[in-house]
């Protein structure tokens, strides 16, 4: 299987090319992903084969550079004639702790939130979910690691997604079927007041 594999959630933007679970080429980033990509990739690819698949990790985490991604991935697809699929970023962190008998990782969720997602043996154990920032000792305490790709209070190992822990992780956990191919938000939209018509 031939896939461009793109994660955007954090900000460190890095993407690979790969047969397989061999990385033919991979870079990081420079600027916005939408203003980067394509040159990184030429300049990286003299002549590319269109993949089979391309995935896009969607968070939780920058919901603009996750957007700008995912935009990427859909004009390529359609000069390509293939299909764009989500991941979840969390995987790409949680296959830097395969041996955790259970890691929480956590991130900002904004608005005095917290994302929480739980893997067993690198493996997902239980989805995100959003709680308040004040629950987060209690959550950390059911943890046997927890790490974070912020700078979160009380959460002391920091670890980020790649592209690379992302292909990795395909091998162990195949792509969730229902996840949508947009930022994990876990919240409905705050809708500001209409102002009156008249």
């Amino acid at each position: 299987m031939l896939r461009l594999i793109l994660e955007a959630s954090t900000p460190t933007v890095t993407w690979l090319y790969a047969q397989d679970q061999q990385v033919l080429e991979s870079g990081t980033l420079q600027g916005t992903v939408a203003s980067s990509l394509i040159p990184s990739l030429q300049k990286k690819i003299s002549t590319p084969s269109p993949p089979e698949q391309i995935i896009v990790g969607v968070g939780p985490g920058s919901f603009s550079g996750i957007r700008a991604a995912i935009a990427s991935a859909l004009g390529m697809a359609a000069h390509w004639s293939c299909p764009v699929l989500p991941i979840r970023s969390t995987h790409g962190i949680a296959q830097q702790f395969p041996q955790v008998t259970l890691l929480g990782i956590f991130s900002d969720a904004r608005r005095g939130d917290v994302f929480a997602t739980y893997y067993a043996h690198g493996k997902l154990s239980r989805a995100t979910t959003v709680h308040p920032m004040t629950e987060l000792p209690e959550l950390l305490s059911r943890c046997t690691l927890s790490v974070t790709p912020d700078a979160l209070p009380s959460v002391a190992q920091h670890a980020t997604p790649t592209a690379q822990y992302l292909l990795a992780s395909l091998a162990s956990q195949p792509l969730e079927a229902q996840l949508a191919l947009a930022p994990l938000h876990l919240r409905p939209a705050v809708t500001p007041a209409r102002e009156p018509l008249f």
